[in-house]
């Protein structure tokens, strides 16, 4: 019997032991008696992804070791696991990667890791200071079409009786780190402008005092973006607009380096400022960047329709565009074509002012002048004699930037040939001692010959300011009648043939 009751006894204990460990689970067992652990942060490398973990030591006497605990359930009852015991009671900082642990399936940058640390006595007591945890930070960035831009978000970082005082934006290029924005306590997410690099790294860094006082940071893992700043385009201008028959065909110049080769193309009938749409056209990058488009049938005899081209970015705010109005130039001469006149229309009130561009016999075109007026007269007295078209464009410059076209106005020249009948190599007027043709808006090749009554020639010129001064072959020609052909091919394919006859004679002036 007395064994029977020492066995009794023995199990008794027992129980009243078990059901003390089980009471200790509880999170308020022996929390007075063992003073917890503090912790001061905890953080992640950037660079490796290394966790941080750093604590002060426990208050109370004989702790024989420190337990660092995942706290993998938060929501009801704090649960957790220990990954690593630390012998001793110090100030303690501990470093450790996820892929070293087998309590981590994820890495330190693809979720926020939660930690706690509990002192534990020699006799086997805890502190219980799971609910006095840290949490890590996560961060991810990625570009946002409209506004074009990087949206940086983390989550916030959580300390036990701790408040986070600031966020900074930390960019990492080339080892050197950069502060690119600060954010408020209550902020976890920010927009920062793309640039031109494409390749860019980032993580978040949050500032805080710790349970002791103590300012104090934590970082969290980097996060990349790879789009750079968009390129804008530099130019966009309506070159040309040309009549043919019922159609208006528009020639434009689009900056294909950009980012953005949408065009829309818009119209405007009458006198009203509204334009409508009319087509929507994307080049490619590859292409010349010349952008052609006919309108059908819109022209009447007094046509009064306006163009516009324009560029979007993705939030469909304008970049450039480009006006133009078909038929408001005019272009007239006097003074025996030596001045060609131009006049055009008003371009509204907010004009700076229009530049006049010019070009000669299908050439290139140049800005000829610039002025405030709405008529100009061009002196075309120095290059009369070697052109037969003349074209020109008014353009409208607005204080905004934006440029206007107007129709091209071409004056096709009637040439011009007068030839002189008779020749007096000692008159005291020079035009009369030499024998060539006067000439205006006269291009193309050139041939002169002169014969004598035999039909020998006894002169031949190739340059129209070249002409026969009456001698042959150095030797005053005897007077009389002699006979000249001319040929002048122009550049249109046509042929002028003239032939005659000069007298040459002798005259002394007195």
């Amino acid at each position: 019997m007395r064994l029977w009751s020492d066995n009794i006894q023995k199990h008794i204990v027992s129980a009243l032991m078990c059901v003390t460990v089980l009471f200790c689970l509880a999170p308020n067992c022996l929390a007075d008696d063992i003073d917890p652990t503090d912790i001061s942060y905890v953080s992640v490398n950037p660079y490796t992804n290394e966790v941080t973990v750093s604590w002060y030591k426990s208050e109370s006497a004989n702790i024989k070791f420190t337990r660092i605990l995942y706290i993998y359930e938060k929501s009801t009852l704090v649960k957790g696991n220990g990954i690593v015991d630390i012998p001793g009671n110090d100030d303690k900082t501990f470093v450790f990667k996820t892929d070293t642990v087998t309590q981590f399936t994820f890495d330190a940058n693809e979720k926020p890791i939660t930690l706690a640390v509990d002192a534990y006595s020699e006799n086997g007591s805890n502190s219980t200071s799971l609910r006095e945890y840290h949490t890590t930070m996560i961060a991810s960035a990625k570009t946002t079409s409209c506004p074009s831009m990087i949206k940086i978000s983390w989550t916030g970082y959580y300390g036990f009786e701790i408040a986070v005082e600031k966020y900074e934006i930390i960019e990492s290029s080339n080892g050197t780190e950069t502060i690119v924005k600060e954010c408020n306590a209550d902020e976890t997410t920010c927009l920062l402008e793309l640039n031109e690099t494409k390749d860019r790294s980032f993580f978040v860094r949050a500032t805080f005092t710790d349970c002791r006082g103590k300012k104090q940071t934590s970082t969290s893992c980097m996060c990349e973006v790879s789009q750079k700043a968009y390129k804008l385009p530099e130019y966009l201008k309506i070159e040309s607009l040309d009549i043919e028959k019922q159609d208006i065909t528009l020639t434009c110049l689009c900056d294909v380096s950009s980012d953005f080769r949408t065009y829309i193309l818009s119209k405007a009938i009458g006198n009203t400022s509204e334009f409508i749409e009319i087509d929507t056209i994307t080049l490619s990058s590859e292409s010349s960047g010349k952008l052609i488009y006919t309108d059908k049938n819109a022209f009447e005899s007094v046509p009064d329709v306006s163009y516009q081209i324009s560029v979007y970015n993705n939030c469909d705010s304008l970049l450039l565009r480009s006006q133009a109005h078909p038929s408001l130039l005019q272009v007239s001469d006097y003074d025996d074509g030596r001045i060609n006149v131009l006049q055009w229309n008003e371009q509204g009130e907010n004009v700076l002012h229009y530049r006049i561009w010019r070009s000669i016999n299908n050439g290139s075109e140049q800005i000829i002048a610039t002025t405030n007026d709405v008529t100009y007269e061009d002196d075309i007295s120095d290059i009369r004699n070697n052109c037969v078209s003349l074209c020109y464009r008014i353009e409208t410059i607005y204080p905004d930037g934006v440029s206007s076209f107007m129709y091209r106005a071409c004056v096709d020249k009637q040439y011009k040939l007068l030839i002189p009948n008779a020749i007096n190599p000692y008159s005291d007027i020079e035009e009369n001692r030499i024998f060539k043709p006067k000439y205006a808006f006269l291009a193309g090749e050139y041939k002169m010959e002169i014969f004598n009554r035999f039909g020998g020639c006894v002169f031949s010129s190739d340059d129209i300011n070249v002409g026969w001064d009456g001698t042959i072959k150095g030797q005053i020609a005897p007077t009389g009648t002699y006979q000249y052909k001319i040929q002048v091919n122009l550049p249109n394919g046509e042929v002028i043939l003239r032939h005659g006859v000069v007298n040459l004679f002798y005259k002394l002036t007195e």
